[in-house]
């Protein structure tokens, strides 16, 4: 192998560095369309997150009233953080039918 000279060495390595990087840039194009990543982004944004959720953020959920928003609220301060969606199975006063109207509304983050 030739001798380089430092600043050749620097050059040869700055110039595959740029190349990793673009072949990297050109599979996350191909694999990874702005609009499938937008859309994965995207389908949380408008939930509600059940471990944040105050009292009346609780109640702008159609179905939920001012004393089923008081026991998930009350749930969350009795066993901790919810780490389900299904756990809301366990509300008092939060029927069946019910839920499966509300359950995706939230999300836990």
């Amino acid at each position: 192998m030739p001798d380089l000279s430092r600043q050749e060495q620097q050059v040869i390595l700055f110039l595959a560095i740029v190349a990793l990087a673009g072949i990297g840039i050109n599979f996350l194009a191909k694999n990874f369309s702005s609009v499938k990543v937008i859309a994965y982004l995207n389908q949380d944004i408008s939930k509600i997150d059940l471990n944040q959720a105050d009292r009346y953020t609780l109640m702008s959920v159609s179905g939920i009233g001012e004393k089923i928003a008081q026991c998930i609220l009350d749930y969350r301060n009795q066993e901790g953080n919810f780490h389900d969606i299904e756990e809301l199975k366990r509300i008092k006063g939060l029927t069946k039918s019910k839920y499966e109207k509300i359950k995706d509304e939230f999300v836990i983050r």
